[in-house]
């Protein structure tokens, strides 16, 4: 059964009030999990960098700054890029980091909810996103999506994924790093909701690399999980390729979308 997520005007004001202020604070407070130290999405992120190619003088909209350093690699790479987060703390703190980094004339920081886009259609060669879909509400953020893709364009996401049961102990053991909104995917969601694209496809990761990130919490043991999560993300390559089936109990997966 796929869960549909329909929320009506006053809905979705709450939400969008509850989800920035969740990440005003976030952002101010620079709080992450402790296994972050580690930078394991930096590793999908160069994945997804390999993706997308050469990107220069491409129209790029990036969904949900964050604190700016997904928008400064897009920038350096030479697109053209535009990007809006929820929050209003989020779009200060990527624009101050482009304009330390002299970026600032290559990127428009705007502050806007995914599910209202201000774009006109068929404006962008590329989407790219970090995970943000599980955020929004996607009845409304899918067909806006669409809306502003060029013909034949393209759109990367990595995405949570929200079937493995320890990974869904830990979010309920920290309610503290997570909004009351958001909503890890399942692929037969992302089926449903991705329909009127031409064609989609999902890569995962981490599933037996899961472990370095859990012993990350423990002082004694931590000093080995960079060295074992090399050797398991290797791992995780050979045995989601031959067992794809497997990628359901993966942390993160690759949504590319063609319109």
């Amino acid at each position: 059964m796929v869960v549909v997520h329909d929320r009506n005007n006053n809905d979705l004001t709450s939400r969008h009030a509850s989800e920035e202020e969740f990440h005003n604070l976030k952002f101010k407070e620079h709080s992450h999990p402790a296994h972050y130290k580690f930078n394991p999405t930096a590793r999908i992120f160069f994945k997804m960098k390999e993706m997308i190619g050469d990107i220069t003088g491409k129209r790029i909209l990036e969904y949900g700054c964050g604190d700016g350093w997904v928008t400064a690699q897009l920038a350096a790479m030479g697109g053209i890029v535009d990007s809006f987060d929820i929050s209003r703390k989020a779009v200060e703190l990527t624009t101050l980091l482009l304009y330390r980094k002299n970026l600032g004339r290559a990127c428009t920081v705007r502050k806007m909810p995914a599910e209202a886009l201000e774009y006109p259609d068929n404006t962008f060669d590329i989407v790219f996103g970090f995970a943000i879909l599980h955020h929004l509400d996607l009845t409304k953020a899918i067909p806006e999506l669409h809306r502003v893709m060029k013909p034949s364009g393209c759109a990367y996401f990595a995405e949570p994924l929200g079937v493995n049961p320890a990974i869904n102990l830990y979010r309920r053991l920290t309610p503290q790093h997570r909004t009351v909104d958001e909503h890890p995917l399942k692929c037969k969601d992302l089926l449903y909701y991705t329909r009127r694209f031409e064609s989609f496809s999902h890569e995962e990761f981490y599933l037996t690399a899961l472990l370095p990130l859990s012993i990350s919490y423990i002082p004694i043991l931590n000093r080995f999980t960079t060295s074992l999560l090399d050797r398991l993300i290797k791992l995780d390559t050979i045995l989601l390729k031959k067992f794809p089936i497997l990628g359901m109990l993966a942390w993160y997966t690759i949504i590319t979308l063609k319109k």
